[in-house]
């Protein structure tokens, strides 16, 4: 049987690279696309599945992350099949790995989840789009920011796009928590201040004047930061919680919710060609922001020290990308 090349958990944080079924035109259903995969790139909510967590994002039937290829979803690549009339064999695209399992030679992705993107960006700074598109469509649905006091819990890859789009939207002051001392990076990517302190120390100092407007939850992954997002915001404030949770149910409290008249906002990106159209534009007008944001590019055979890295960044890591094919 004809194989391709795929990295592969075998245990909680081990990659091996395998040989895996080689995905053909016959593997594709109406509307899906083949790619071979040029680069992607670390997203956080991968960071439970290497860690061996079963996450609410896995398909029902998947073995836990431990598909050839998985976990990763942010994906640049070539379009060599089709049954989406949209793309055609060598068109070049980036997008959503639909089947969260891009770290490999070739992956098959939703036609609607896809965009070609201006081949002058290399496919390690392409693939920002992709996480860049999510940012732009949450910060939509939070309303206007022009004028706004604005918070980010969380000053990983997607913190750090945030304090960008918030700043680049208008927003009066932009701060950043991090448990990290991000200063030099959450600043370089638009906070006005960086705030090396745990979530819940911060919310519970601040002064009445000190209340954001609006308040990111950019950390997710576990039920408390959502509290300390709701305890930080002002009276009549917005609350984004854009971070992945693990679990099914958090706690909320809705004292602090009826008695600040706190709106609270999540949800997937959707709109996702359009709004891949639209980080393309944001990216053109801000050439800067891809040497900033993608500070660390690994071969696919470095997958292993790739996702240590985003396990334990250091103060300066931001985009952590993998490069698949040349």
């Amino acid at each position: 049987m004809p194989s391709m090349y795929a990295q592969q958990l075998v245990a909680p944080r081990t990659f091996a690279e395998v040989q895996a079924p080689r995905l053909g035109s016959d593997h594709l259903a109406d509307g899906e696309v083949l790619l071979r995969v040029l680069a992607g790139a670390i997203c956080g909510s991968d960071l439970p599945v290497f860690n061996g967590v079963r996450t609410l994002k896995q398909r029902d039937d998947a073995v836990a992350g431990h598909e050839p290829g998985s976990p990763m979803h942010e994906v640049v690549g070539e379009v060599v099949a089709s049954r989406d009339e949209r793309h055609r064999v060598g068109d070049l695209v980036v997008g959503w790995g639909s089947r969260l399992n891009a770290l490999a030679e070739l992956a098959i992705s939703l036609g609607d989840d896809l965009l070609g993107y201006d081949d002058r960006l290399s496919p390690e700074h392409a693939v920002m789009l992709q996480p860049l598109a999510c940012v732009l469509y949450a910060v939509d649905q939070v309303g206007d920011v022009a004028g706004a006091r604005t918070a980010v819990l969380g000053q990983g890859p997607m913190g750090l796009l945030f304090n960008h789009v918030l700043r680049s939207s208008g927003a009066r002051e932009v701060v950043g928590v991090d448990l990290i001392d991000r200063t030099a990076i959450g600043t370089r990517l638009g906070a006005h201040e960086v705030v090396h302190q745990h979530t819940s120390r911060w919310a519970s100092g601040l002064s009445a004047g000190e209340r954001p407007d609006v308040v990111v939850e950019a950390v997710g992954h576990n039920t408390s930061t959502l509290g300390h997002a709701l305890e930080a915001a002002a009276p009549s404030g917005r609350v984004l919680y854009f971070g992945v949770p693990d679990d099914a149910h958090y706690p909320i409290d809705m004292r602090a919710m009826l008695r600040k008249n706190l709106t609270l906002t999540s949800g997937i990106t959707l709109q996702r060609r359009t709004m891949l159209a639209r980080a393309g534009a944001y990216l053109e007008s801000h050439p800067g922001l891809r040497e900033l944001f993608v500070t660390d590019t690994f071969s696919v055979g470095q997958a292993q020290e790739a996702f240590e890295l985003a396990v334990a960044p250091t103060a300066e890591t931001a985009k952590i990308t993998v490069r698949m094919a040349s």
